[in-house]
Order: structure tokens, then sequence, then C-alpha cells
């Protein structure tokens, strides 16, 4: 019989699952109006092809550093979605969960569930490593964008990959010690503490999580710090926090995120920016970021990713009991289906990057004009685009399948149509999606980033 079944609730408490079931309704619906109201950029078209803006020399030395890349990136991503199903769907497989399984104790149902997961997030990881080291050191070593040694490349994997594998089985821990205690009413109280989760995360970002990999400093007064003082007292923001991050120290790309809700909500701009730009190109770039700082797309992604991790937890708990009905598991909090729902909490998140990554485009083409909009300087803002593409030797136009698997953000092309296009018609900072080009929501990472990286990437 299932666990939820035979365990009575203690006699003068009454049933939280209504009122946590409105909840839900209530966080999913602000997670969707979060997505769907707001600024929307115009769909462009006509746009020019990448030889109007870059040379022939240019273009083939991104082919050369871009084509590899995608290659491994796809590589990447069969290991990371075949790793799981392989673990919970063959029986080599299962053979492994019920050796390791026995050997942590199946009579202790979180700590067993959480052992497996976090052993397949490892595995996974580090089949996935040489491809990371080819193509985050090597490759870019090759091609010049890498200026940290072999130990500070190690370093920064362990730090950025340490997060993840707590998180991974930590939850785990969590979810199966909740199912044993309230077998009820756990997927609600799930539902709403993995929302609540998504926005603890998005907020202590910058506190825990980002000094992990990069150093902060306030930026200096100058120049520089005086154009970008004109430029936040135009967005009304002259109390925003600008810092720069060390990331000189492994990388020469130069990008910028804006990062935190509430009183962590900073921009951070790479030294490498700041260092081989002018104060009107690094103006245009906190433009953008501002822009996203004005349309609240944080606290917009932080809802929408609320929403959505509550709905995956649901969804959960629909699969765990559908399963216990047909006798294919003995119990809600049976440990012997954590490979399985991992593998399905994989699969899942994958089928819906693509959306999420189309959203994201949305997004940052809506910061792209608030940004414009901020400076009311196209100039800059063209050569702002062209240097920082020039620089991370960005494709300027991937194809379409690299857009729908990675890109996050707009191709370079479009984005520098929209500067030489600009002032273009738009319905303002809350546009509505049917006026535009689409519904948007934005990336549920934490960052709005100036450039995005090649798949690969730490």
């Amino acid at each position: 019989m299932a666990e939820g079944r035979s365990v009575q609730a203690p006699p003068g408490l009454r049933d939280p699952r209504p009122a946590l079931r409105l909840v839900l309704v209530l966080l999913v619906a602000a997670g969707f109006a979060a997505a769907l109201w707001r600024p929307f950029a115009p769909t462009l078209a006509g746009v020019a092809d990448a030889d109007r803006w870059f040379d022939a020399a240019h273009l083939a030395q991104v082919e050369a550093y871009r084509g590899p890349r995608y290659l491994v990136g796809l590589v990447v991503l069969l290991l990371r979605v075949g790793v799981p199903l392989a673990v919970a769907l063959t029986p080599p497989g299962r053979r492994l969960v019920a050796r390791l399984g026995s050997h942590l104790g199946w009579h202790r149902p979180a700590l067993a569930a959480g052992g497996i997961v976090l052993a397949v997030v490892v595995a996974t990881d580090l089949l996935v490593l040489p491809w990371q080291f080819w193509a985050s050191y090597v490759h870019d070593g090759a091609f010049g964008l890498r200026t940290q040694g072999p130990w500070g490349w190690w370093r920064d994997w362990i730090v950025t990959a340490l997060p993840p594998w707590l998180l991974a089985g930590g939850l785990t821990v969590a979810g199966f010690a909740l199912a044993a205690r309230l077998p009820r009413a756990w997927p609600e109280v799930g539902a709403v503490a993995a929302a609540g989760a998504v926005v603890a995360i998005v907020t202590l970002s910058p506190l825990v999580l980002e000094p992990l990999t990069l150093r902060t400093a306030p930026l200096e007064d100058g120049p520089l710090r005086e154009e970008v003082a004109r430029v936040a007292a135009a967005a009304q923001r002259p109390d925003a926090e600008i810092v720069v991050a060390d990331a000189s120290r492994r990388t020469t790309r130069q990008n910028a995120y804006v990062s935190g809700l509430g009183a962590t909500r900073r921009i951070v701009l790479y030294d490498t920016l700041v260092d081989a730009q002018p104060p009107s190109i690094v103006a245009q770039v906190v433009a953008h970021e501002l822009a996203h700082d004005r349309h609240r797309d944080l606290t917009r992604g932080a809802l929408a990713g609320g929403a959505a991790v509550a709905l995956a937890v649901l969804g959960l708990g629909w699969l765990v009991r559908a399963r216990v009905r047909r006798g294919l598991q003995e119990r809600d909090a049976d440990p012997r289906s954590a490979a399985l729902l991992l593998a399905v909490v994989v699969v899942a998140v994958n089928l819906a990057g693509p959306f999420e990554r189309a959203l994201s485009r949305e997004v940052e083409a809506a910061a792209d004009l608030g940004g414009l909009e901020l400076t009311a300087d196209p100039s800059s803002y063209l050569a702002q685009r062209e240097v920082v593409a020039r620089a991370n030797l960005t494709d300027p136009d991937p194809p379409a399948w690299v857009r729908l698997l990675w890109s996050t953000h707009p191709p370079v092309v479009e984005r520098l149509e929209l500067g030489a296009r600009w002032p273009v018609p738009w319905s303002g900072p809350m546009a509505s999606p049917l006026a535009g080009s689409g519904g948007s929501a934005p990336s549920l990472d934490g960052e709005a980033q100036v450039g995005e990286e090649a798949p690969g990437d730490r």
C-alpha cells in the first residue's frame, strides 16, 4: 500500500493542501504574468548578412573557433542527457543503483536517494570534464581567450561544480525526507519550498556564488565613473551599485551582467571590458544592464523560474503517485526511484531549454532598445556591439540549431541592425506580447550578459 494512504494526519491538524494549492495557483499566475506582461522589442525584417559588419578574415577566424566548440557542445549535451537515462533505464545502470543503494542503506530512504542522485550527477560531470577542459582551456588558449594556467582552471572548475553537486544531493535528501514525513502533502509543500528556493538563490547569488570565481571592487572615480553616473541618472537609478570583476585573471572575454534582488542587486563589469574600451562604449553596456534593471528582468525571472520549478515538483508528485498506484514502487519515498526521477528532470530541463532561451532572446532585445533609449547614442551602441563581438569571437549569425540549443541573446547581426535602424517604434516599457514578436521571459540563470559564451564553457 502507498505510504500516502497508510499514514493518518494527527487529530486536530487541518489539511494544509487546499491553502497550499491556492498559493501555488497564485504563484503560477504571477510567474506567467511576469513572463508575458513586460517590454518586447519589435521583430526586424530583412536583417543584413554578417559580412556587412565583419570582414572575411574575422568571419573565418570565428568559424575556426566556434565550429569545434559547437561539436563539443553536442557531445556534452548528449552526455548530460544520456548518462542519467542510461543509469535509470538500462540493466547495468539499475544494477549500479541497486549496489549503491544497498551500500547506503535502503532503510534510510533520504540518504540513499541523495547518494544515488549525487553519484549520477558527479559521474556525468566527470565524463563531461575532458570535453570542457579541451574547449575552455586548450581551445580557448589557442585562440588567446584564456589567461589562467592549469591550476587556476582546475580550481575554478571545482568551485563551480561543487554548488550544483551540493544542491542536487541536498534537494534530493530534503525531498525524500519530506515525502516520508508528509506523505499526503509533500508535493504541495515541496512546490512552494522550491519556488522560494529559486528566489533565495537569485537574491543570494552575489553574496554566495559569484565570489567563488570572481572578486569585485567598486568602479573607481574618473571619466568612466562620470559617464556611468550620467547614464544611471537617466535611468533614475543614481544609487545603482556598479562593480568591476577581476575576470582578466582567467579570460580575455569582455562581458557584463546584472544580478541579485533588492539589497543585493548590482551591475558587474568585467575588468577586460573596462580596461579595453572607452567610457562611451562601457556606458552603453551599463545602459543595457540598467534597462534590465528598469524592466525588472531578474524579479520577473525569479517569479517565472519559481513558478516553473513549482510546476515541475507537482509533476514529479503526479509521476511518483502514478507509479505507486501501478505497483512500480512501494511508496512515495521509495529511494529506488531516485535515478529515474533524476532522468525525468534532466530530460524535462533540456526539452524546456529551447523555449527558455527563445524567451531570453526577447528579453535581451528589449534591453538593447531600453539601453538605446537611455543613451540616445546609436553610434556608441553599434561600436560596442561590434568590438565586444570581435573580442569574444562571437558567431554573428549562428545556425538555427545553435540558436535553438544555446543562444540566450539575439544574433549579433540582429543587434547591430537594431542600432542601425534606431529609433524604431515600440510600445514602451510595458508593451503587450501580442504587439511584439512573441512571448518572453527572462533567462533563469540569474545573469543577463552582454556576450554569450559558446557551448562547453564552464
